[in-house]
């Protein structure tokens, strides 16, 4: 099979406002629901499932059975997807400035047995933003005061993603930006430009391969970040500059290679640096960038050909990819693009336990453009078949 797929605008190559803290009202299930007939001819119910947030960043299943979302500005809030209903727990904090504000979320492996929750947060001022990593307990509804585990992290209007995920391993995994400064990426005594590996106390991970929270490095500014449920595999999804978003399969100890090479070691510069630097090329690139942002894997039979394919978000390019990958995981086979321009810009798509997508979209972050917001944005949707 050839290694290359052409789209007609890339290049492909291997709910209610809340107000304080009580419960906001449900919406019909069925409204506006619609069936979208992919380009491949399967046709999908989408549907919205909580409506009127304002620039959702991050959607987790936790394991008390409810959706999690955080919003940039610095709201917490469960959605009951069978409902509707969206109950804000709390507000963190935040200094919300261009990309920066609430981002990731992950829970502590026990919860709620273990009622921590992880989230990472812009602060400071315009002229000096930076982002720490923080603990909060959930107790009687609601979400305590933040416990610093790491902070003092560079930050920035743009290059800020910061994504959380627990691993099999049971350690926390964060993403980080390069938040502007290139050579960062390559500093593996930075933390900017990285993939870090944490204990749940917030310590470097024992383990590491420089014997601090650096886990991989090389990267960008990597907002997606999710871990095989079947293989273990951990994949980010990472922004790229003009050229080259990309999906990588992350190696411990490995140099990704930013800001000498994008994408895959195409050029003879790049070749001579990913040589020097063993350099792990990438699965997927999009050239011209999509801005690609959550990700998330399927492993269900709900959705017929899904099964096995990381899904994931783009905001520029408003639409979800469907990645196909090859029988070690190392390489794309094939994507399809899906709802492009339907609901405007999407930051995080999430698989449910019982096979349903959901994908939000992020309309009110201030770069719609002209496509959107839309009405009732922003919006958590449901996908899945028409039966």
């Amino acid at each position: 099979m050839s290694s290359t797929f052409r789209s007609t605008t890339s290049r492909v190559t291997l709910a209610v406002v809340a107000v304080g803290l009580g419960t906001i009202a449900a919406i019909p299930a069925a409204q506006q629901g619609e069936v979208v007939t992919t380009p491949s001819g399967q046709q999908l119910r989408v549907e919205p499932v909580a409506t009127n947030l304002d620039t959702i960043w991050d959607m987790v299943w936790a394991p008390d059975g409810e959706m999690w979302i955080t919003e940039r500005g610095g709201r917490v809030s469960r959605i009951d997807v069978s409902s509707g209903q969206v109950t804000p727990v709390g507000e963190i904090e935040v200094l919300e400035r261009g990309e920066s504000g609430l981002m990731g979320m992950a829970f502590h492996p026990d919860f709620p047995a273990e009622p921590w929750i992880y989230l990472v947060h812009s602060f400071g001022s315009d002229d000096d933003i930076r982002n720490r990593l923080v603990r909060v307990r959930y107790e009687n509804g609601q979400i305590g005061s933040p416990e610093t585990l790491i902070d003092e992290i560079r930050g920035r209007g743009n290059h800020d993603g910061s994504r959380l995920a627990i691993g099999p391993d049971r350690l926390l995994y964060m993403t980080m930006g390069d938040a502007g400064q290139r050579p960062l990426s390559q500093d593996t005594s930075s933390l900017n430009g990285k993939i870090l590996r944490l204990t749940l106390d917030g310590k470097p991970a024992p383990g590491n391969p420089f014997d601090n929270e650096v886990w991989s490095w090389g990267h960008r500014n990597p907002q997606g970040l999710v871990f095989h449920p079947d293989t273990g595999a951990l994949y980010s999804a990472e922004h790229g500059p003009r050229t080259d978003d990309e999906i990588n399969l992350i190696v411990r100890g490995r140099n990704y290679g930013w800001p000498a090479v994008t994408g895959r070691c195409d050029t003879p510069e790049e070749q001579e640096f990913c040589r020097a630097h063993n350099v792990v090329e990438s699965v997927a690139e999009w050239t011209p960038t999509v801005g690609i942002s959550g990700a998330d894997i399927y492993v269900h039979d709900l959705i017929p050909g899904w099964k096995g394919n990381i899904l994931v978000t783009s905001l520029r390019g408003r639409s979800l990819f469907r990645v196909t990958l090859g029988p070690d995981g190392r390489r794309a086979t094939s994507i399809e693009r899906l709802f492009e321009d339907r609901y405007g810009r999407l930051r995080d798509v999430l698989v449910g336990p019982d096979g349903f997508v959901y994908i939000a979209t992020s309309n009110h972050d201030g770069r719609a453009r002209g496509v959107g917001p839309f009405t009732g944005d922003d919006k958590v949707l449901k996908i899945g078949p028409m039966s």
